[in-house]
């Protein structure tokens, strides 16, 4: 068959089309990603954590009373229903499965949001292959509830998108609803994504618009949140200027904003009843997300100590410093604000939509740079380093908050330019306090951003090239058709081909781990040896159950062992209370043979440098274990007499 009878045949079916593409790009990464995420295993075991918490939810423990958790209950009931309703055993290979689905679905529903967004095939493939390269950090700490934040987020960019078509209401309704379900899983990932929400619709829709009192509370709420989120650690110079670089890339976007203000008296097509939708939809689902919770046990005041006020004291021993170049990045920030408010006052005055080439270049080149940057795809050299996936979007985000001169824009569009940008741009927060797998959930969030970009740069082209008619536009027409082509080839080569080979090599040439409930998994020495020789000893020495130090979670599941209660997470020298230690050692002590594992070398990463507390769990391990053997960096103790009630 001829290319060009190919290309009729795709052209008559566009929904075929699109969902035969979307399948052969998902198959793909679903190779990648198996490969990848069934050949890695973090020493410091979120992964554990969560899954023993979630096996505790599922059978009747109370959360945030008799399960330590600083997550909020909706990542329980879902996951929790989910296992229990299919009666799927909590094992590291169901669990790593349920990564896969939910990695490549949001990376689907963020490739969708770009195509309807943008009305372009090849963009939302694109955009698919980045949000899969962005989300790859998923298989870092499997099962974390970010996955789940990553999908809701996907979902409700989608949802919002899905409001051009007309159903507004359905669409705010769904989006409220799915912002109540953030703020349930993450409270700091669900307050971003409403503080973005909230100041976009300020500055675009007509009726909060006038309440001028009201827009101003609003923008300068979201402009001073990132001073509040940090001020605990404003002592360090990273942190300030993290707070300056979000405080300037948001305000870079409010300025450019000033493009797509309403004005007084026109018809808001829809959007107010999108934000009257969105406040039902977010209480609603609050509200049922609270009740369900409550009725499994736990008090108000038990879930508002895990979610909030213990996921608080996180950052008092856990900071990883968010990577970016210090100094240089906050001239990029002043530089963006300042061809912002340039670019908006020359839009503003401009009429002529003949003379768009430069305009066009200059939004094309953006949204490849940001896309780029996203799936950390280096073609040429860029300042600030492309080594960090978030800076350079969150400053060349402002740039999609302006429409082309040609693009007659509903409302609901305009309202659209904010609140994607705000929104990404917010999320960035969260690589505080601990900049690690954070970074490239955050990076996703700027996925539409980077098609929109392009997408108003070829708008800006066409205008260009009808102007001048001629050959002009025979040109642009066959330099689009190659770069549809071209660009998800490239993204789909370094993202999803080269990353799948590198994975199926190093799967293959590591050992099954062998272990229940993890026998997809492969490693490769020392972990293989560690992990099967500490199992073989918690059987050996006749164990009943086990404490860490710190905690490696996931043995209680390959060692077929119950968790003490309340459960006990990886860091747990400072996250757990004084209470909830002493509660943790009368459970320790009510059990046959507690035994323990040691590891100083992991410890000494939550510890940071600091003494060891004194406290009610450190005491008792410290006290009533004695070593009985050794695997690579584990001291495996046996209990003294003293260790049990029974000694």
């Amino acid at each position: 068959m001829s290319w060009r009878r190919i290309q009729e045949r795709a052209a008559a079916q566009p929904a075929v089309t699109a969902i035969v593409l979307y399948a052969i790009v998902a198959c793909g990464a679903f190779v990648a990603a198996y490969y990848g995420i069934f050949s890695q295993f973090a020493p410091y075991d979120d992964e554990g954590t969560l899954l023993i918490t979630l096996k505790a939810f599922i059978h009747g423990d109370h959360l945030y009373a008799e399960i330590w958790s600083v997550y909020g209950p909706f990542y329980y009931e879902l996951f929790g229903g989910i296992f229990k309703l299919f009666g799927i055993p909590v094992t590291t290979d169901a669990s790593r499965t349920i990564v896969l689905l939910v990695w490549i679905g949001s990376s689907v529903l963020f490739g969708v949001t770009a195509q309807r967004l943008t009305g372009r095939l090849a963009l939302g493939l694109t955009s698919m292959i980045a949000a899969f390269a962005a989300l790859g950090v998923l298989a870092n700490e499997p099962m974390h509830p970010q996955g789940l934040c990553v999908l809701l987020l996907a979902v409700f960019a989608l949802a919002a998108v899905s409001g051009l078509g007309g159903r507004v209401g359905w669409s705010g309704l769904l989006c409220g609803a799915l912002l109540g379900a953030l703020l349930l899983t993450k409270v700091n990932l669900g307050i971003f994504a409403i503080a973005g929400t909230a100041v976009a619709a300020a500055v675009t829709i007509e009726p909060i618009y006038r309440l001028r009192w009201l827009r101003w509370v609003l923008v300068a709420a979201f402009l001073v949140m990132p001073v509040a989120i940090l001020s605990h650690d404003l002592t360090q110079s990273w942190v300030r200027e993290l707070a300056l670089l979000e405080v300037l890339a948001g305000l870079a976007v409010l300025i450019a904003a000033r493009v797509i203000r309403p004005t007084r008296g026109e018809d808001d097509g829809g959007t107010w009843r999108w934000v009257l939708a969105a406040i039902a939809g977010f209480l609603a689902a609050f509200v049922v997300i609270l009740a369900i919770v409550l009725l499994t046990g736990p008090s108000p005041s038990a879930v508002y100590q895990g979610v909030v006020k213990d996921a608080l004291e996180i950052r008092n021993f856990l900071v990883v410093q968010f990577i970016f170049p210090a100094g240089a990045a906050l001239d990029w920030a002043i530089a963006a604000v300042a061809a912002a408010a340039i670019a908006a006052t020359v839009r503003l005055s401009r009429t002529d939509a003949g003379r768009a080439l430069w305009t066009g270049l200059v939004r094309a080149l953006v949204g490849v740079v940001i896309l780029c940057s996203v799936a950390h795809i280096v073609p040429v050299g860029l300042n600030p380093p492309a080594g960090n996936p978030v800076v350079l979007p969150m400053l060349l985000a402002w740039i999609v908050a302006i429409p082309p001169l040609t693009a007659a824009e509903p409302p609901f569009k305009r309202f659209l330019r904010a609140l994607l940008p705000l929104v990404a741009i917010a999320e960035t927060l969260q690589v505080y306090p601990v900049a690690g797998s954070q970074v490239g959930i955050a990076s996703a969030s700027f996925v539409a951003v980077g098609a929109l970009c392009v997408a108003d740069g070829l708008t800006d082209l066409r205008a260009w090239s009808e102007a001048r008619q001629g050959a002009a536009v025979g040109n642009l027409a066959a330099s689009t058709a190659v770069l549809a082509i071209a660009l998800p080839a490239v993204f789909g080569l370094n993202a999803i081909v080269l990353a799948a080979g590198d994975n199926l090599h190093t799967y293959r040439d590591q050992p099954g781990l062998d272990l229940p409930g993890a026998g997809l998994m492969h490693l490769g020495p020392p972990q293989h040896e560690e992990y099967d020789g500490l199992v073989a000893l918690l059987h050996e020495k006749h164990c009943s159950t086990f404490v860490g130090w710190p905690s490696l979670n996931s043995l209680y599941l390959w060692a077929g062992l119950e968790a003490p209660r309340p459960t006990i997470p990886n860091g747990w020298f400072y996250a757990m209370t004084e209470a909830q230690q002493r509660l943790a050692v009368e459970e320790l002590r009510s059990s046959t043979r507690p035994c323990a594992i040691v590891n100083e070398e992991l410890a000494a990463g939550y510890l940071r440098g600091e003494p060891v507390p004194t406290t009610p769990l450190v005491e008792y391990v410290r006290q009533n274990f004695r070593p009985a053997a050794r695997i690579g960096p584990f001291e495996f103790e046996v209990p003294k007499p003293s260790a049990t009630d029974g000694g």
